[in-house]
């Protein structure tokens, strides 16, 4: 892998003189109404005729955020919750949509709409989504199982690919940061033609190397306290057909391997660890004609997961200390469909998908004999039909959804040679449910830079196979199987306008409602014993608001005329409106969901030196479900920054370079998250970069 990028890096300075650079407009705006979105609809359309709330994260707008990962340029966004508590060391990222939780299965997360969340978690592992691959993302929020089904609870986050658009095209970076962080990254690009009719073919690698830091505070540190390190990397191949201007045949594989370190050490090679091995396939086919439109999607992912588990109660006695690896094989396989006819006001689209998850996990001893194993399946289908009116001169548009679920898990079973645990040895009865999901919105436009929406969705989530079939331990305790555990269902109310008085003023907002019925949540069954149960009804308020100002976009000053101002704001209050069975949960706060939020900053784009600078307040949260004042995890707010320049006063060579630096939490802030309530973040990181682009 780390030979694969340097060379490409190479090649890429090699070639640079010889090949014209590639054009970009460093004015391209994230919230363009005009820009065409596939994910609120499964269909193109623009996003000023989509009657809800969606956001456009343009590639642009990712070279210039102050950023390392792909999930933390979705937390600039108003409505999005972003834990990552080890900033890029972390091996779990949570990205979470309308206050929903820290569950990353209630927010689906596609790529080139592909579902990543996988069936036995929920989780996404977006450490292996390499920055230079995105071309751009797109955040559907609110209820989506009328066209997308499980998992779409929250919203959906469409991350969309970059395809070559020139003969020959690449582009290679190097970075250095904070904790010896090294990052190399290359693309390799081409195709036979630019005209409609080509093949073409896209390489991508990412390698990334840190010994890490020392999360353990000072005060806790042990002599087998060691660093938090990471070692990833990840190759993606895309090889592509457009058969005309209309129609397109896809093929694309992604194999991403990744290790990341906990912090203790005793006899384990890299101690206390985790790793992710990946390989993704996809193939899908585009195409359009005389009105008609259709996309089939078909893909399988294979994941193989590993924890390396030490402990030693009593270092004075070898006979106390203990050792297991938990190995997780999660396998996906799915098949996703749509066909729209356009007539002259009207847009219809129907769809059938279906999806088949395996997890077959298995934890072995390495210090005694014991063993547990964990096996399930859940095979799910759905059929859904839409419908887009538009009227007055378009100025009228409704849009109305209905789909059909069908889930049924299967094949599983626990077995343990644990004395504590095998009376929960079982063969678990199949389950089966069912779902209908509906969604209806209508936009209104007064002008042209006045609109409003109303908005109605139902969503739903089947359960976890974790939580479903797993016994064991898990974070701060230990956990037991619910083989009785129901799907969750919410239905939502929205209200959202967005506004533009002045060609350089933009102002959007959204308020929503949303009552959630058997939400799943742990609960705690015995001391240190938690259980993932129907709980009763959630009810969420909420409100996003943005705005963007251009305040010099018309003075004769040039190198001001790219600054723009940017601002938003969250409030989300979630709580537990009614349980049964826990009558001293009513009233209290979702865990792990900020009532307050916001980002505010500017973007300064000009020829002497381009800078980005950003706040990112997170209010305060609960950590259990008490909302006990132990438990309290207090407001943080970050600094971040970006400058960077193109090195074109150097002749040839430097029209294809750029330097960038890039500072995350300036200001050193030490704060807690949902994950790390006893750790130590990384503070302040800094990263230099050069890259090169033919």
């Amino acid at each position: 892998m780390k030979r694969l990028v340097i060379a490409s890096l190479a090649l890429c300075c090699a070639l640079a003189p010889s090949l014209a650079p590639a054009q970009t407009d460093p004015g391209e705006m994230a919230a363009n109404m005009e820009e065409v979105v596939v994910t609120a609809t499964r269909t193109e359309q623009p996003m000023k005729d989509v009657p809800g709330r969606v956001a456009i994260i343009t590639r642009q707008e990712l070279k210039d955020l102050p950023i390392q990962t792909v999930d933390e340029a979705l937390s600039y966004i108003s409505g999005v919750h972003v834990e990552r508590p080890s900033g890029i060391y972390s091996f779990k990222s949570v990205v979470s949509l309308r206050g929903l939780g820290n569950e990353q299965g209630r927010t689906l997360v596609l790529i080139d709409g592909v579902p990543q969340n996988t069936s036995d978690m929920g989780d996404v592992n977006w450490n292996r989504i390499n920055l230079e691959d995105v071309k751009r993302i797109e955040i559907l929020k609110g209820p989506a199982a009328s066209i997308y089904g499980n998992n779409a609870m929250g919203g959906v986050i469409n991350i969309i690919t970059e395809k070559p658009t020139k003969v020959v095209s690449g582009m290679a970076s190097t970075s250095y940061g904070t904790y010896d962080d090294w990052k190399l990254r290359g693309v390799l690009a081409g195709r036979t033609s630019e005209e409609p009719t080509a093949l073409y073919a896209r390489v991508s690698g990412l390698y990334h190397t840190s010994p890490g830091y020392m999360a353990t505070p000072s005060d806790e540190q042990t002599p087998w306290s060691v660093k938090e390190f990471i070692r990833e990397g990840t190759v993606n191949a895309k090889l592509g057909w457009d058969i005309n201007a209309n129609n397109n045949l896809e093929f694309q594989y992604t194999n991403d391997s990744q290790r990341a370190g906990e912090g203790t050490k005793y006899f384990a090679s890299d101690g206390v660890h985790r790793e992710y091995d990946t390989d993704a396939w996809q193939g899908k086919f585009t195409g359009s004609w005389e009105g008609w439109s259709a996309v089939v999607n078909a893909y399988f992912t294979d994941i193989n997961y590993t924890r390396v588990n030490e402990s030693w109660s009593d270092v004075t006695d070898i006979s106390k200390y203990t050792r297991y690896d938990a190995k997780v094989n999660r396998k996906q396989y799915g098949l996703l469909s749509n066909v729209s006819k356009e007539w002259a006001f009207n847009t219809f689209t129907a769809g059938f998908d279906y999806s088949l998850g395996i997890m077959d996990g298995t934890d072995y001893y390495r210090t005694n004999t014991n063993f547990a194993t964990d096996y399930g399946k859940i095979r799910s289908y759905g059929v859904f039909f839409q419908d887009q009116l538009k009227f007055l001169d378009d100025k009228l548009i409704f849009l109305a959804g209905l789909r059909y679920d069908n889930a049924t898990t299967f094949d599983g079973h626990y077995d343990t040679n644990i004395s504590s645990l095998s009376k929960y040895t079982e063969y678990y009865p199949d389950h089966n449910w069912d779902d209908w999901s509906p969604r209806a919105s209508a936009k209104y436009f007064f002008m042209d830079n006045l609109s409003a929406y109303l908005s109605y969705g139902h969503a739903f989530r089947a359960p976890l196979l974790d939580d479903m079939y797993r016994t064991g331990k898990m974070k701060g305790g230990s956990k037991i199987s619910n083989p009785s555990l129901g799907p969750e269902k919410l239905d939502s109310f929205e209200v959202g306008s967005d506004y533009a008085p002045l060609e350089n003023l933009r102002f959007s907002g959204s308020g929503y409602f949303s009552v959630g019925r058997d939400f799943q949540s742990y609960v705690t069954v015995a001391s240190g014993i938690m259980q993932k149960q129907n709980i009763g009804q959630v009810q969420i308020w909420g409100a996003e608001l943005n705005g963007e100002y251009d305040p010099f976009k018309f003075s004769g000053f040039d190198v001001m005329k790219k600054f723009t101002l940017f601002a938003n704001y969250t409030f989300n209050d979630s709580r537990v409106a009614d349980f049964p069975g826990r009558p001293d949960l009513v009233g209290k706060l979702l865990p792990y969901v900020p009532q307050n939020s916001f980002n505010v900053g500017f973007t300064w784009l000009n020829k002497y030196l381009n800078s980005k600078f950003g706040v990112q307040y997170v209010g305060l949260m609960y950590g259990d479900d008490v909302n006990t004042d132990a438990n309290i995890i207090p407001p943080h707010a970050l600094v971040n920054a970006k400058v960077w320049r193109n090195l074109d006063f150097m002749g040839t060579y430097g029209e294809k370079l750029t330097v960038s630096l890039t500072g995350e939490n300036l200001l050193d802030h030490q704060y807690y998250t949902a994950h790390n309530p006893n750790s130590v973040n990384t503070g302040r990181a800094l990263y230099l970069e050069m890259s090169c682009k033919f």
